[in-house]
């Protein structure tokens, strides 16, 4: 459920009160992402209420008008008190006398919200609504209702109904952003809180809601900033606290472990592939900078070999390497909506086995750097970004003899995403690369991808189309010239929040045409669980599988664990 606070407002003369807290914020699980927001829903203003309804006959108007006001009266201060069980007691009792009295009905839709009666809370607006179809308070709270009740796509066009009827109502325009949110649109959730902001810069609820949005976008140092400035600017006490609480969870240090197993398959040409195997184990860590950037920091032991698939099967051996590398990362999202994030990595090999057809040589470390520049704009989230990778090289030295190269691909790229709405997002990307056997590589991609349910697990369907090409084949790696593939695929993704548990799972199909391969048509499978036990000890697992119309598979395996403090 989500939390909700500021429960009064007035407006005409007579009270009007809002959402209490009805549940708590959690944690946001890596992919995907979706959570539950902190923010507020008191209304600051509404359409104007017509004069009530003509008493019902054998009554003077006098005499029901008092008993219907006091109820009224009653009713709210009950709701005041939180005890809207009785409220709603009293608000039905008043109702039975005066059937069409349109403030009473009114305050019971959101006394049954309150009380997480949903489904009669929204019975209550419904009637209410085919009475008035035209009221923006009422339709506000219905919308409201159908949000709480887990039911936000369906309430999304009622607050866009409520809006267009008062567009001055920032509160109904907060829990559009908040609907928008839940929903999983977090682009137009965003556009929404700042057009509130640009109306009301001192709304702390909409800075509330802000913050709520960048965390779930993994800028937690970001979401600390506009949780102060909500703080700063009166929003609910209780949903800085629970947004506070989950920034702090976000930002917590942790270290932790994990061992990992890949086998690839490096296909050189149609009658040449070779089994790359990597296994070992990491160390990871991660903090937070004077609560501004993120670091970083992965340690790693591991041991790459390669053989040959030829005659006899895999006994060959090309190379057989132990790494030692070390990685670090930092991140500088506070200035959200602009993201940075560099990093640096380095690796050094020792050849682990002499007896193999490419020993390692004089050359045996390696340098790589990643960095990236990325902003939400909108519903557009344009990038740039360059990387530098290892890749092993498979060469001859100045003798003639074959030798192994910590070589690189260095890949430089722009990227662009439009969210066109909560469901639906298309990606473009182009990217250079260069490698250090002069080889090069130009890319052109595109996909594009759906959500079908907004209910848990979260289905979404891709396709993705990329054209590539080198500027000649590799005896090193895979080399498609003038290739294209598509690749269309189903993702399923959830979370639970009671269990700290969030999972996924993806099927893809990728065919792939070149000018030097014959077609590839592989079946992929992935899939994760992450979950946190004890409060403080998140625990993951992930793999892959994969086969394709020539037999070749590939599997990778990786466990890890943390504690944070």
């Amino acid at each position: 459920m989500r939390s909700e606070a500021k429960r009064t407002s007035t407006l005409n003369g007579s009270s009007r009160a809002t959402a209490p807290r009805i549940g708590s914020v959690g944690r946001v699980a890596p992919f995907l992402l979706v959570g539950l927001l902190c923010a507020t829903v008191s209304p600051l203003g509404a359409s104007a209420r017509p004069d009530p309804p003509l008493t019902r006959p054998g009554t003077t108007q006098m005499d029901e008008v008092g008993r219907s006001d006091e109820a009224l009266r009653d009713a709210r201060e009950s709701s005041d008190r939180k005890e809207f069980d009785k409220a709603a007691a009293t608000l039905r009792g008043a109702l039975k006398d005066d059937p069409d009295n349109r403030e009473l009905l009114s305050l019971l839709a959101r006394v049954l919200a309150w009380s997480r009666h949903f489904d009669e809370s929204i019975a209550a607006y419904r009637k209410l609504l085919a009475r008035y179809p035209d009221d923006a308070f009422d339709r506000a709270g219905y919308a409201r209702a159908l949000a709480w009740s887990g039911r936000s796509d369906k309430a999304i066009p009622e607050f866009r109904r409520a809006i267009a009827a008062d567009s001055t109502d920032l509160e109904t325009r907060i829990g559009y952003a908040r609907a928008l949110s839940w929903s999983g649109d977090l682009a137009g959730a965003s556009m929404e809180y700042r057009r509130v902001l640009e109306a009301a810069p001192k709304n702390g609820d909409a800075w509330l809601g802000l913050a709520t949005v960048t965390r779930w976008r993994n800028a937690p140092t970001a979401s600390d900033a506009f949780t102060e400035k909500a703080a700063a600017h009166g929003a609910d006490v209780d949903g800085v606290k629970e947004e506070r609480s989950a920034v702090r969870l976000a930002l917590r240090p942790a270290v932790g472990s994990g061992w990992m197993r890949l086998r690839e398959r490096q296909i050189t040409s149609d009658s040449t592939a070779f089994k790359l195997e990597t296994v070992g184990g990491f160390i990871d860590a991660r903090g937070t900078l004077a609560r501004s950037v993120g670091l970083s920091l992965r340690a790693s032991r591991l041991h790459h070999w390669e053989k040959n698939t030829g005659v006899p099967p895999d006994t060959t051996l090309n190379y057989d390497l132990n790494s030692t590398g070390i990685r670090g990362d930092v991140s500088f999202l506070r200035r959200y909506p602009v993201q940075v994030s560099a990093g640096l990595a380095y690796q050094r090999f020792e050849g682990r086995n002499p007896r193999v057809l490419y020993p390692l040589g004089s050359d045996d470390d390696f340098v790589g750097f990643n960095s990236r520049v990325w902003g939400y704009l909108g519903r557009f989230t344009p990038s740039v970004g360059v990387s530098r990778d290892y890749i092993a090289i498979k060469t001859t030295d100045g003798t003639g003899a074959n030798v192994l190269v910590p070589g690189g691909v260095t890949d430089a790229g722009l990227g662009l995403r439009w969210d066109w709405n909560g469901r639906g997002s298309v990606t473009g990307s182009f990217s250079r690369a260069t490698y250090t056997d002069d080889n090069d590589r130009t890319s052109v991609a595109g996909s594009l991808a759906y959500r079908i349910n907004s209910r848990q697990p979260r289905l979404t369907l891709d396709y993705g189309l990329t054209w590539s090409d080198f500027s000649k084949p590799s005896a090193s790696y895979f080399t498609p010239l003038e290739s294209v593939k598509h690749a269309a695929g189903i993702t399923a993704t959830g979370y639970s929040e009671r269990a700290a548990m969030d999972y996924g799972a993806r099927y893809e199909f990728s065919f792939l045409t070149s000018s030097n391969f014959d077609d590839i048509a592989a079946n992929v499978w992935s899939a994760y669980l992450n979950g946190t036990i004890l409060d403080g000890v998140p625990l993951g697992v992930e793999g892959y599988y994969s086969v394709d119309n020539h037999s070749y598979r590939t599997w990778g395996l990786t466990l890890s664990g943390s504690v944070r403090w």
